[in-house]
């Protein structure tokens, strides 16, 4: 079996990120790159941080072919994102157990790129461009990171301008699918003046993996540019200043969905008449000021503004899906009923943040920060359901097209504080708190294009119209000991809160869900050691965890109406662990490892909505969607010098694997545990790097998505089997 002839090479993918990039043998005794993070708003070691926390460096995003944020995120013992519909649409991102997917809302993982929070769930898709490196903080951030940080928070660090050399980087990979794609990176110092530009392109393009029998074009394809331009240097000697602007576009052929028996059948095709497609386009702009006082202190200020559009439009299903429903339609007199012929989706979203830190120094047995934070957003929705039928009968025209928009403002203000205290020189004590306050308002609309439709009472069912507001405050501390057992191995117990705001159900909204759905908190208690053994060579980090939370929200499928509202679950749980751990051998072998287990239910979940029906079930006791019990990963990195042209060659290999999960609350829809089998060859000098790769290279078949709108289950499926190859130059 090739997993198991490949084990000796596998044991968990390399843990020093040096031996992919260094060209001359180590001097000196061979140790784990040592790995720096400001999780805490301040540089630190890793393992002197007191969170359970993932990390991917940029070496370690290289090696492993990773291009977006969702595959550096799968990574992560007990982290997950995907995409819900297979597209860039939206995604379900989740940490233990706690995750959301819901279109429109607050997110429960919050997404931070370079400080400023990414806002809403939609804007989690996209690419990861000359990024330094990604932070997976599990458990509630509510006190450094605020609102909607309720099971972790993720952050991507993009590399800054340096201001002491000139260098630069351009490459081009092709693969299967006729994936293509082009990149370059070029810093530039601005004469001896201490300031530095930086700027990064890429774009890319493939075919798409799944062939259409409708349109005999595959689906499952996307375009994507992606650009930054960042500055850096110093306005006085005190003062820094750090400036970017980033502009992605992105256009998409997917949300392919084939029936699930066709899927168990083994068939890769879907049969759809007009496929879901469309684009995302984002804009963000940042800067940061950083005044250094003679004590060692600094003030940071940092103002965040983003811009995203995105529209699409066409149809996810496939042909004869709704033909039950049409029939009726049909018998009662309208002849030649087609039921969603288009699903337009047309969004907009602004948001402007700004948040102000005082930092102590670093040195100090006491280090404490404080800070202010202020957001502003206004995001607007419009769904709309076409549906075609023939000209003649007691219905005017020929089709009825159903829409809604909304569109929500947000106002949220906050002030934090966070500290640790040394008590001994082995024990430390942490703590902080953070107050808050969310202002949000609706304005909500409903509209039928074909007023003999809605005479017969068809749209009866939905709200027309209706505007309202929510005020809530909120309290996220935390507190916890760290002690050090030995220099290098410690341990820490904390307990915190997170907070997830409470919104409004804004599309195709239902008569009695019009009122807004509650906020979530959830209290978290947790144990860690994070241990660095073997002269350096070894690493291993773990936690266990238990988490209970209250009113949970929940998107359902109300099969009665083809509405998706969010409900509030009374109560949830989930507990489990994670550890994650690095050796390097020797200076050619090092190896990575990870395992994950958490067990997330409903613990009081009465009104939940059956899957496919429109009937109320009691899914208490069930588990909770899209989350594994079991996860892990195992890999390793084998590193040599080739003898020619001063090229370091590099074998990876790594599997990445999680057991079985359900897509609804019900528990009918699930996907079986599978494993992805990976690997990459690469060589490289100063001048030059090439590389071969593959991921999924078994070709295992899965499911992206699953769920059911009342005529069966729909599932989409998950990239196969690609392969391809780079050439990157450096100057």
């Amino acid at each position: 079996m090739v997993v198991r002839g490949s084990l000796a090479l596998i044991l968990a993918s390399a843990a020093s990120p040096a031996l992919a990039q260094q060209v001359a043998a180590p001097a000196g005794p061979v140790t784990l790159d040592e790995l720096s993070v400001t999780a805490q708003h301040r540089p630190e070691r890793a393992g002197d941080v007191p969170i359970s926390l993932g990390l991917r460096t940029a070496a370690d995003l290289d090696r492993h072919e990773i291009r977006r944020a969702d595959q550096a995120i799968n990574e992560i013992p007990n982290a997950q994102m995907g995409t819900l519909s297979g597209s860039l649409y939206t995604n379900f991102t989740a940490i233990r157990g706690i995750g959301s997917g819901l279109i429109d809302t607050d997110p429960a993982v919050g997404f931070y790129k370079d400080g400023v929070s990414v806002g809403n769930s939609q804007g989690y898709s996209g690419g990861l461009l000359d990024v330094d490196r990604v932070e997976v903080l599990r458990g509630p951030q509510g006190t450094l990171y605020g609102r909607n940080n309720l099971a972790g928070a993720i952050n991507v660090i993009s590399s800054l301008p340096d201001p002491a050399r000139v260098f630069g980087e351009v490459g081009i990979e092709y693969g299967r699918f006729n994936q293509l794609r082009g990149f370059g990176i070029v810093n530039m110092p601005i004469a001896n003046s201490g300031w530095a530009v930086r700027g990064a392109l890429s774009g890319s393009r493939n075919d798409g993996y799944t062939p259409n029998l409708a349109t005999h074009r595959d689906l499952n394809s996307l375009e994507d540019l992606h650009g930054r331009f960042s500055v850096k240097g110093d306005i006085t000697d005190t003062l820094e200043f750090i400036g970017s602007v980033e502009s992605q576009s992105q256009r998409s052929y997917d949300a392919a969905f084939q029936r699930d028996q066709d899927f168990r059948a083994g068939r890769a095709r879907v049969d759809i008449l007009d496929p879901f497609n469309g684009t995302l386009n984002t804009t963000t702009a940042r800067t940061q000021f950083t005044l250094k006082r003679e004590n060692g202190d600094r003030i940071v200020s940092i103002t965040g503004f983003q811009d995203r559009n995105n529209e699409y439009r066409g149809n996810t299903f496939p042909r004869g899906y709704f033909a039950p429903l049409e029939a009726q339609y049909q018998a009662f007199g309208i002849a030649g009923f087609r039921y969603r012929t288009d699903n337009p989706f047309r969004g907009s979203y602004q948001q402007f943040s700004q948040e102000y830190r005082y930092i102590s120094d670093s040195d100090d047995r006491f280090k404490w920060l404080a800070g202010a934070y202020v957001e502003h957003s206004k995001g607007s929705s419009t769904y709309g359901l076409k549906s075609t039928f023939s000209p003649g009968g007691f219905l005017t025209g020929d089709s009825v097209s159903l829409a809604s928009k909304a569109d929500i403002a947000t106002t949220a203000v906050a002030g934090f504080v966070d500290g640790s205290y040394a008590l001994t020189e082995r024990l430390k004590l942490f703590a902080g708190a953070r107050v808050g306050h969310d202002w949000k308002d609706i304005d909500y609309r409903f509209s039928v294009d074909n007023p003999s439709f809605a005479a017969l009472g068809f749209t009866a069912a939905f709200a027309s119209s209706f505007r309202n507001t929510l005020s809530e405050a909120y309290v996220t501390p935390r507190a916890g000991l760290q002690f050090a057992l030995n220099p290098e191995v410690n341990i820490y117990a904390s307990v915190s809160r997170g907070y997830k705001s409470g919104g409004f159900n804004s599309a195709f909204v239902s008569v009695g869900d019009d009122r807004p759905y509650k906020s979530e908190s959830l209290m978290t208690y947790e144990a860690g050691w994070k241990a660095q053994l073997l002269d350096n060579r070894l690493s291993i980090d773990g936690a266990v965890f238990f988490n209970d939370w209250s009113d949970q929200q929940v998107q359902v499928n109300n099969i009665a109406t083809q509405s998706t509202p969010i409900q509030n679950a009374l109560s949830s749980q989930s507990y489990g662990a994670e550890a994650e751990g690095r050796f390097r051998i020797d200076e050619h072998w090092s190896v990575r490892a990870s395992v994950g287990y958490v067990d997330a239910t409903y613990e009081d979940f009465k009104n939940a909505i059956a899957t496919g029906r429109s009937v109320a079930i009691d899914a208490s006791g069930n588990q909770q969607q899209y989350v594994s019990k079991y996860n892990g990963s195992i890999g390793g990195s084998y590193a040599w010098k080739t003898g020619y042209d001063k090229l370091i060659g590099t074998i990876d290999v790594w599997y990445n694997a999680k057991s079985g999960f359900y897509f609804d609350a019900e528990n009918t829809l699930r996907q079986p545990g599978y494993g992805l089998l990976n690997a990459r060859i690469s060589f490289e000098n100063e001048r030059y790097a090439l590389s071969l790769f593959g991921t999924n290279l078994t070709d295992t078949r899965y499911r992206s998505i699953a769920l059911d709108v009342g005529f069966g289950p729909l599932v989409a499926i998950a990239p196969p089997l690609m392969v391809g190859g780079s050439v990157r130059l450096k100057f």
